[in-house]
Order: C-alpha cells, then structure tokens, then sequence
C-alpha cells in the first residue's frame, strides 16, 4: 500500500511512481527545516548532497539534514518507490536531535530492522483508525531514529566529492558569526570571488550570502530551544542588528523567534 500522514511538520509518506517524471533532469536544488529521511526502495538515481553526490541503491536510506541542500537527479524512467520522514528536531527529545547531527548521510540498510520498520508503517497505517495514523507514525520515527543513530557499520561513502565546494562549506559552517560578506569567505580561502561564486552556484541554486544567512537561522533555532535569548543569539551569530536575525529567521520558519518556546517534543 501506499500512504501520506502529515501534521504540522511531520510528513510520514510511502510512494510509487511507475514512471518518474523526467522532465527536468535535473531537478532543483531545495532545503527543509526539517529532517528529511528518505529510504529508497526502487529506481535508478544518484543523490546530490551539499558537495557529496551518491550513486543510489535500492536499500539506500538518504538524509538531508536541516538546511542541507539535496536534491534527485534521475538516470532513467524506470519505477520509483521510497518512503520519505521529514519532521522538525525540536519535535523530538534533546538526545536524539544531538545524536542526528552527527550521523552520516546515506546508510545502506537493505534486510536490516531498520529497513524493516520503514515497511512496518504500511502495516500500523492500515490497521489503525485515521485519527491515530500521526501517532503510530511517530512511534515508528522514534523506532527508526534509534536503530539509525547505532548504524555505524551501515554507512555508504559518496561516490564523488567537490572538494572546493567542501572546502567553502566547511569554512562557512565553522565560521558563521565571523562571516558578514563573501570577502570574508574568500580572503579565508585565497580565493577570488568570481570563483566561489563558480563554484557554489554550479551546486546550490541560491546565492552564497542566502545561504550563509540559512545556515544562521538553523543555528540559532537549536540556540533558542535550549533556552538563549534572542537578543543573544543574535548577538552570538554575528548579526549587526536585531532586526536582521528578526528579518531572516522569520524568513526561513515562517514564525518570529520569540515563538520557539512553543515547541515542545511529540514524542
């Protein structure tokens, strides 16, 4: 069977395509602010994460964490099935969320239980009355986290890395409240602007300072949960006024950060 369960940030979804639509071969590049599990079952597609592309296998369970820019650039029509997560981390308690920053991106899991507990949804969605179909879902997420933050031996290496991309992102990444312009990247990095901005845009379909200032936002929502003044995070982020951090972080949730306090894990 198939399903799609979604409340509020949480989208629990069992797919299939016969024939993937393949009008763009390359489909464009997005972030959520949420995570984003994605185990794939069937179909013929490489995966393209921030700087790392895979080539993907049935049993492949793919992750784009919060802010990550992701997207599926397909080889053929053959069928495509998957079973896609996405949820909020502050839906979830604060061990989990630390424990998820730190997996890898994609997990080899084919005739494992995690695997297994993907198919069980099908199963625990059918049997239970609709108004109890969020509540075992979110049982399974829980499940699935748990098996995944153990998974160490399931991990599948990317088939191709970009390193002067990884080398901008992984300075923006451990730099960002020092970062207020693209000289600050390039002056860093001993690069000309002309080719960071090459090399970002030929991956991410949005400028480098919007995502310097996504990044920002992803940061400081972890900040705010655990309990730091706005007024601070923003001061801690490297934002020059509050009114910016205001500005942009309302961008991205699409709530001010005076509202994270009513977030609280569904678990």
């Amino acid at each position: 069977m198939t399903f799609d369960v979604r409340y509020r940030d949480f989208t629990f979804k069992h797919s299939y395509s016969a024939k993937p639509d393949l009008s763009e071969e390359r489909f464009r590049e997005h972030y959520h602010t949420t995570y984003e599990l994605l185990y794939f079952v069937e179909g013929d597609a490489d995966f393209m994460l921030q700087h790392r592309r895979y080539k993907i296998r049935p049993g492949s369970l793919l992750i784009a964490k919060p802010g990550e820019y992701h997207n599926i650039v397909f080889r053929s029509d053959s069928p495509y099935e998957r079973y896609v997560l996405r949820f909020s981390p502050l839906a979830i308690y604060p061990y989990v969320r630390k424990q998820l920053e730190k997996t890898e991106s994609v997990y080899l899991i084919e005739d494992t239980p995690l695997a297994q507990e993907f198919r069980l949804m099908d199963e625990h969605v059918s049997y239970v009355h609709e108004d109890m179909r969020v509540s075992v879902c979110i049982g399974s997420m829980n499940i699935i986290n748990a098996y995944l933050i153990s998974a160490h031996n399931l991990i599948q290496k990317a088939d191709y890395v970009n390193q002067d991309l990884r080398s901008i992102v992984r300075y923006i990444d451990a730099h960002l409240a020092q970062i207020h312009s693209v000289d600050d990247i390039t002056d860093a990095l001993h690069m000309s602007k002309s080719s960071v901005y090459k090399v970002f845009s030929s991956e991410f379909d949005t400028p480098i300072m919007s995502y310097v200032r996504t990044q920002k936002c992803m940061v400081a929502r972890n900040l705010l949960s655990e309990g730091a003044s706005a007024t601070d995070v923003a001061e801690r982020l490297g934002f020059n006024h509050y009114s910016s951090f205001y500005r942009d972080y309302t961008h991205v949730f699409g709530i001010p950060p005076s509202s994270i306090g009513s977030h609280k894990p569904l678990i």
